[in-house]
């Protein structure tokens, strides 16, 4: 195994990736998009589009904030509870989705730290050649591989 986070790629530690991450088409509604974070226990959905594209990425306290904002227009519960209603069913996915920060297989992880720190996420999608998400790569993982290397090395 290479230790060395210029040489090593997303490809060489591929058994990281994590295949599990939400994913949704960009046209679903906030409401369904709350329910897929709520029932989970992820913070973002990747949005695709109708070719398997990664195209966005929101996350719940997008949502969430959305969500304030109406209710600090709204003086009332009674007008407050219809609002909400109306934005979670109007707005959908590709509404409040920020671009997808990505990678792919032949970046280095020295790159994907440098991303993950540059963006401030602790966690960043893997494409192929299509655009298509294979999972993604978490900065634990990456920190994991890292120190297993040097352990082993030391032996």
């Amino acid at each position: 195994m290479k230790a060395n986070l210029e040489q090593t790629t997303v490809r060489d530690i591929s058994y990281l990736i994590n295949a599990s991450c939400l994913r949704a088409n960009s046209g679903i509604s906030l409401e369904k998009l709350a329910t897929m974070l709520c029932s989970s226990d992820r913070y973002k959905v990747y949005l695709e589009n109708s070719d398997g594209q990664l195209v966005g990425v929101v996350q719940a306290k997008q949502i969430a904030t959305k969500i304030l904002e109406l209710s600090r227009q709204k003086s009332d519960e009674e007008e407050m509870l219809p609002a909400i209603a109306y934005v979670l069913n109007f707005f959908h996915g590709h509404d409040l989705a920020e671009p997808p920060v990505y990678v792919r297989g032949g970046t280095s992880l020295k790159q994907v730290i440098e991303l993950m720190q540059l963006n401030s996420i602790r966690e960043i999608p893997v494409v192929d050649d299509e655009l298509c998400l294979i999972g993604t790569i978490e900065a634990k993982s990456v920190l994991a591989h890292y120190l297993k290397v040097k352990t082993e090395t030391e032996l």
